[in-house]
């Protein structure tokens, strides 16, 4: 059997596969494991980069890559996902050996409900201009995150919320989940900004949660989160973003009494090193002017 022939077979076991119900997504990341193998290897090891292949291999890659997407939804795996997406837009570019994919803007839209929910905005907004206008406004899938994000610039979380009773397809529905974490995070910094402490059940509802018993499970989280970042932060960076504030203390949660507290600790000097950020500045000066 030509190896064409070999990736062929293994493409159509694997689609059988993933589009079982139940999907055993154990198995089917093993048969993406041995199918890319094939698809890759000898003569076919230029395909992903355009050095080689015909379109039917062209063809079997991009629905290869674009179940790959979808299944690193299922599966939870975010850097998968953003791998598969990384090496799919060569395939989403104009091409005369391919016609256009139906699936195009559906994984764009994905992509970018997963940076907006990872509050990556920069790259929000950098991905969202790679998008013809004409072409991105047409279609339900990049229009919901590009108003997510209007949404979130406003502050109007309660549409956010709203949101998450219309997405377009059932995968959306994962990273909403994680961009209602990232708006709890940020109505959270806020709380803890304005008060030092509020009745739990106003807590609950203005953080998005059900009762007191997830606000109590929710306070847990962000404690750990917050310890977290705060020891994954040696070199004291100060740049603030949604869920991450400048350093001006630790801020513990505690609910007791009916009531969320919150406990703050001595506040964190901002030192600068002005000795050394005149010095570097000098250098850079200098050698730009060498450079000119």
């Amino acid at each position: 059997m030509a190896a064409s022939d070999k990736a062929k077979s293994a493409f159509d076991t694997f689609k059988a596969a993933f589009e079982a119900e139940p999907c055993d997504l154990i198995k089917c990341e093993e048969l993406l494991g041995q199918l890319k193998l094939l698809v890759f290897s000898s003569g076919s090891a230029g395909v992903l980069s355009g050095a080689g292949g015909d379109a039917k291999e062209h063809l079997l890659v991009r629905e290869m890559l674009e179940m790959a997407c979808f299944l690193s939804i299922r599966r939870r795996d975010l850097s998968g996902f953003e791998r598969h997406v990384s090496q799919l837009k060569m395939f989403f570019a104009d091409r005369q050996d391919l016609k256009p994919s139906e699936q195009k803007y559906l994984i764009l839209g994905l992509f970018l409900l997963h940076l907006l929910a990872a509050d990556r905005i920069g790259e929000f907004h950098t991905e969202l201009e790679l998008i013809p206008v004409d072409e991105a406004f047409q279609s339900v899938y990049v229009k919901q995150p590009v108003q997510l994000e209007r949404y979130l610039m406003e502050g109007n979380y309660a549409k956010v919320l709203g949101a998450q009773k219309d997405v377009p397809k059932a995968y959306y529905a994962f990273f909403m989940e994680r961009l209602i974490e990232t708006v709890r995070q940020k109505v959270g910094a806020s709380l803890e900004r304005s008060y030092e402490n509020l009745p739990a059940q106003q807590a609950a509802q203005m953080l998005i949660l059900a009762d007191v018993p997830a606000l109590q499970e929710f306070v847990v989280k962000e404690n750990e989160r917050k310890a977290r970042e705060e020891s994954d932060d040696p070199m004291g960076d100060l740049t603030p973003s949604l869920s991450r504030r400048a350093p001006l203390g630790l801020v513990k949660w505690e609910v007791r009494d009916g009531r969320l507290h919150f406990v703050k600790s001595a506040q964190k000097r901002l030192e600068l090193p002005s000795v050394d950020l005149m010095v570097n500045a000098i250098g850079y000066a200098t050698d730009l002017e060498r450079i000119v």
